[in-house]
């Protein structure tokens, strides 16, 4: 009886690509000859991380540590990498290994965005050209260079030269036995929107919430689930330290009438995925892959980002016909199941795995 195919899966654990991490780990950990490793770039207690004088040097030694015991557990027949990031620190192990990059982002996107992410660009020429020339070694000498969006997969191509036979979109998935879309009332009070995004400014929440002020307020309420320090007022309940899919984060999602995410910079949107497969319809800003997510008049609404005008009358109609509402949100739900369902995610990333170990296992 043949042997399984050994795959090494390394992901990275931050934010929105922690949720799509955990959704691929339900779907592939427990499979015959898979190996999966959190990429986390810290050790509570560690002794990089007792060396504060490293600073972010001490992070990406961590992600090398990390990475290195993970692949001592080889040999593998193809490797898998969530994000491009810890993949870079391996350079030896992607030549010798097939290996499949799966990102929401590349750097010369991220860089194009670096006002809103307050990310820092390298001016020095040197520096960027030296980190731009490995980042595409990395996607170059992968077997499959893989984007969550075609707004990511035509940067491997434009931007790092990538063969566009060597490119490939598989879109996160979403459990959707935990996502579910529960029975919404009609006949509720009054509707409540809900917005998600930590970074309270970069996702348009101070947007969000000027619009509700002078437009919206006694005939909504506002969910606001943040990080950051905004204050409670008439209409709008502020909830801090939810975890991605608690139970009470959950709870919120199925108490919303609809889900608003006006965000300035972003690459994707977990969250919106999350809403639609909960029922929600949502409006969003068309930024990075968004634009690839939502079916705008039919599940929801796109806007350009800053549009406090396009915001309003986007919610209008959610606000004051919960039918158009629900419909909307029946619609994000089938196309969840559709095209985000984390099953054939899975399957379409062991199938690009296979198809990359396969002339090296034979």
């Amino acid at each position: 009886m043949t042997e399984p195919l050994r795959f090494c899966f390394l992901a990275e654990r931050q934010v929105g690509i922690g949720s799509a991490a955990a959704a691929l780990e339900g779907q592939v950990r427990d499979r015959p000859g898979v190996s999966w490793t959190d990429v986390t770039y810290v050790e509570s207690g560690g002794l990089i991380e007792r060396l504060p004088m490293l600073g972010r040097v001490g992070g990406t030694l961590r992600g090398f540590v990390q990475t290195g015991k993970a692949l001592r557990a080889g040999p593998f027949d193809a490797l898998f990498f969530l994000t491009h990031n810890p993949a870079v620190l391996r350079q030896g192990a992607i030549g010798r290994t097939p290996t499949v990059l799966w990102t929401d982002v590349t750097p010369a996107l991220l860089d194009a965005q670096a006002e809103q992410y307050a990310h820092a660009v390298d001016h020095a020429p040197v520096v960027r050209a030296l980190k731009h020339a490995l980042v595409r070694r990395t996607f170059r000498r992968a077997a499959f260079s893989v984007g969550w969006s075609d707004w990511a997969r035509r940067s491997f191509v434009n931007d790092y030269g990538v063969d566009e036979t060597k490119t490939a979109v598989v879109p996160p998935g979403i459990d959707l036995l935990r996502w579910t879309m529960p029975a919404r009332s009609a006949n509720s009070s009054r509707p409540r929107l809900l917005f998600v995004g930590g970074d309270f400014a970069r996702k348009g929440g101070d947007l969000l919430l000027a619009v509700f002020r002078e437009h919206l307020r006694g005939r909504c309420e506002l969910d606001i689930v943040t990080r950051d320090a905004v204050r409670e007022e008439d209409g709008v309940s502020v909830h801090r330290g939810l975890s991605a899919g608690s139970p009470s984060l959950l709870a919120l999602y199925r108490a919303a009438s609809a889900f608003v995410l006006p965000t300035r910079g972003d690459c994707f949107s977990i969250a919106s995925l999350e809403a639609m497969a909960m029922g929600l319809p949502v409006v969003v800003s068309a930024v990075g892959g968004i634009s690839e997510i939502v079916d705008s008049g039919r599940t929801g609404y796109l806007i350009e980002p800053g549009d406090g005008r396009a915001l309003r009358e986007s919610l209008e109609p959610l606000i004051s016909d919960p039918s158009r509402a629900a419909a909307m949100g029946i619609a994000g739900r089938s196309r969840v199941e559709q095209h985000f369902d984390a099953k054939n995610t899975a399957a379409r990333i062991l199938a690009l795995l296979g198809s990359a170990a396969r002339p090296s296992r034979g």
